[in-house]
């Protein structure tokens, strides 16, 4: 694609994002039209709007999170990230929130797994992806971060036990709002997670990629080594999980 051509592409994504997004948000409007026609009593009534308002919500925020990385060109601050680290706080979040044990999410990296990269957006990928995999793997699997060095790179990988996809899916799933309902365990989200993730490591000079591995699927992530981060007494990077906001 020529640089030229680049502000026509970002006006076109940004507008089948808004047809997508005006799509998306009709079902749980409508839900809500409904719950509020009938009878229930007021406590559920509550719980259902509650339950609504937030997927809404984060329909919405993810939405903005896509067009911001998708837009903005100003290069990302990078720092030493130390995987390990990183993914021992995502895992404690994640596990709060699925209720998924500690046990069912293993890591195979070590403490020398260091990379490059904006901590906070890689922090963001990672945990789409890990949500991603928990959502799709069944009761009692397990998810597994993997790794190995490659020259000037790390070769990571999530792999899950969800049964993986077809073959001219793996690369369906990375557009906004592909959801392959019902042929992976879990619910099907609103299809934006891997988008972001992509799109958060593709910003930082790194490549997303699925393909079907053993009993599911692997997400194959190559981001740039820090060549002098593998101190295993250096410290571990504090993560600030805010998200970009859009003005």
């Amino acid at each position: 694609m020529k640089w030229s051509d680049a502000p026509g592409r970002t006006v076109a994504l940004q507008q089948q994002l808004l047809r997508d997004l005006s799509h998306e948000l009709r079902t749980p409007l409508s839900r809500l039209r409904v719950a509020c026609e009938s009878e229930q009593d007021l406590e559920q009534l509550r719980e259902r709007i509650s339950r609504e308002v937030d997927g809404m919500q984060r329909l919405v925020e993810d939405a903005l999170q896509l067009a911001w990385l998708d837009t903005e060109r100003t290069p990302l601050p990078d720092e030493a990230i130390q995987v390990q680290a990183l993914w021992a706080m995502l895992t404690e979040n994640a596990c709060y929130e699925s209720s998924w044990p500690a046990s069912q999410l293993h890591c195979a990296v070590d403490s020398s797994c260091w990379v490059r990269g904006h901590l906070n957006t890689l922090a963001q990928a990672l945990e789409n992806i890990l949500r991603n995999s928990i959502r799709h793997s069944p009761k009692g699997g397990f998810v597994m971060l993997g790794g190995r060095r490659d020259g000037d790179f790390w070769h990571l990988w999530l792999e899950d036990e969800g049964g993986g996809v077809a073959d001219e899916d793996l690369e369906r799933i990375f557009s906004p709002f592909i959801r392959l309902d019902g042929l992976r365990p879990g619910d099907g989200g609103f299809g934006l997670g891997l988008s972001i993730a992509r799109n958060a490591v593709q910003r930082q000079g790194g490549r997303l990629w699925a393909e079907n591995a053993g009993r599911g699927l692997r997400l194959n992530m190559l981001l740039l080594a820090d060549l002098h981060g593998d101190n295993d007494d250096a410290p571990a990077p504090t993560i600030d999980m805010c998200r970009p906001q859009i003005a």
